[in-house]
């Protein structure tokens, strides 16, 4: 059974009993590795001679015997085990020197433990490979049966990073939870999936193929291993099933999904469909995959905590640039209002919607960048202050211009004032050049704009305002979302 033995042995040689101690609790306890630790080079090479390792790892900086020098020494005694260099030093003089001495890797202190996990799997895979290949030499049939091997690992390489883009495409953690259970399935072949998130002991199921049930108890079953240990678990045939207590027909992978060091939650897979039991490799090919969807969930989360904030401090400014004139008060807001209905009438996809809910809000926010007494004007504006006026759509799209979040967002904030017939302004762009969603903010502003006190006249009435949309139709506005608009005023949907 996967997991139940010693994967490899592994020497770790570094003066700092601190570094030393990490390394090798990491390996043996997270990694299921046996460890052996060597407080030096010469301490190291002692412990070569008396028995055979995996993978070595070793410090630069020590006493009696270097790492440079245990290196050295190593290829003398004609050792073939890898080697990987440990340094606090991050020089790529002195990375290009260990490899030319037999390092076959160089990892930067401090290290990211995972890094240390997944760099002696993958060199305990490739020697396993390669004693395979070694011992098929002069066996036709032993090498049909590596390459059959090799191209199984190839397409499950290729069906990892399939998944990996798909999962890289959820922009908000509800869709990964949906899709998991099934991109998990389609990876590794199997009948029965769940997936499910860690609520108050109790493992709640947010998507599953095969599996019965919304939510189950931690508490007697092997997930608590699986959340102590902060590791995989394989159960076998026959083992209590953590879903019901029966005894399960087949092998059951449990994997925890860590997110900022705490198992956040746990995917379950069972049931191969070829009735074998899971293979080490199709184990690392779970856990990767597992790996990929904590490190989506934490960045979507990371990222949905930074652009709320972001947008917090953009609705502040708008609400400065709006203090400034009673007449717009919450002007941006009920521009998005009519925007978004009008949208949804439209039946515009999530992300059009999304582009026009904060391009809405942020649409006139380069008015902070118009003086009080252009803005604020009662009386009829000189030429001059109304190019200053028209200025506020490339102020606006200046302001949000080094926001990376924000590109279909620009379109709106600087083409909101642009008309059908390309006699808008700031770029004259005209019909289809303007993007949908500005053809629709176009209108939405226009309409809120008659409807609302402003210094120079008081409010129009909503029948004004819709006779100046129809009438203005094919030439300022988009006749075709003035259509739907007028549709959706007309039902009640829009008034002001």
């Amino acid at each position: 059974m996967v997991g139940t033995s010693c994967k490899g042995k592994v020497l770790v040689i570094d003066d700092e009993p601190g570094v030393r101690d990490l390394l090798s609790e990491t390996l043996s306890e997270v990694g299921g590795y046996e460890t052996v630790i060597a407080t030096d080079g010469l301490d190291g090479i002692e412990k070569m001679r008396s028995s055979e390792f995996d993978v070595i790892f070793t410090d630069l900086a020590m006493p009696r015997l270097n790492g440079m020098d245990f290196l050295k020494k190593c290829k003398e005694i004609n050792t073939k085990t890898p080697i990987v260099v440990l340094t606090g030093v991050s020089s790529m003089e002195i990375a290009v020197n260990a490899m030319r001495h037999g390092a076959y890797d160089f990892i930067t202190k401090p290290f990211p433990l995972d890094r240390i996990g997944s760099t002696t799997e993958k060199i305990i895979g490739e020697r396993k490979l390669f004693g395979r290949l070694a011992c098929s030499q002069g066996s036709d049939a032993s090498l049909k049966a590596l390459n059959a091997e090799l191209f199984k690992r190839l397409q499950e390489i290729v069906a990892l990073h399939s998944i990996i883009a798909d999962v890289d495409r959820c922009r908000e953690n509800k869709e990964i939870f949906a899709m998991a259970a099934g991109m998990a399935a389609k990876l590794l072949t199997v009948n029965e999936v769940s997936f499910g998130i860690i609520q108050d002991g109790v493992l709640e199921i947010k998507s599953a193929i095969g599996v019965a049930g919304k939510a189950f108890p931690l508490a007697g079953t092997l997930f608590v291993r699986v959340i102590e240990k902060m590791q995989y678990h394989v159960a076998d045939v026959g083992d209590a099933s953590p879903y019901n207590g029966v005894p399960m027909p087949s092998q059951f992978l449990a994997i925890p999904l860590v997110v900022g060091n705490e198992v956040y939650g746990i995917l379950s897979v069972s049931g191969k469909a070829d009735g074998t039991a899971f293979s080490e490799a199709e184990v690392y090919l779970a856990i990767d995959f597992v790996k990929k969807v904590a490190s989506k969930i934490e960045n979507n989360a990371l990222y949905e905590v930074f652009f709320n904030n972001l947008v917090d401090t953009l609705k502040a400014l708008i609400a400065t640039v709006e203090a400034r004139d009673s007449y717009t008060k919450q002007h941006s807001e009920r521009v998005t209002m009519y925007a978004l209905q009008t949208a949804e009438a439209m039946h515009l996809g999530p992300e059009e919607i999304d582009t026009i809910r904060f391009g809405g809000y942020l649409h006139d926010i380069g008015k902070i960048g118009v003086r009080d007494t252009v803005l604020l004007k009662p009386g009829r504006l000189s030429d001059e202050e109304i190019q200053e006026i028209r200025l506020h759509a490339v102020i606006g799209d200046e302001i949000v211009k080094p926001m990376k979040f924000f590109e279909k967002e620009r379109e709106i904030i600087r083409h909101h004032h642009e008309h059908f017939n390309g006699s808008g302004y700031p770029d004259s762009a005209c019909g289809r050049e303007i993007a949908l969603t500005s053809r629709i903010l176009s209108v939405a502003d226009s309409y809120d704009a008659m409807t609302s006190n402003r210094p120079y006249r008081q409010a129009r009435t909503h029948e004004f305002a819709i006779g100046e949309l129809r009438r203005c139709a094919g030439t300022q506005f988009d006749p075709d979302v003035v259509r739907v608009f007028l549709e959706a005023a007309i039902g009640g949907e829009i008034r002001k």
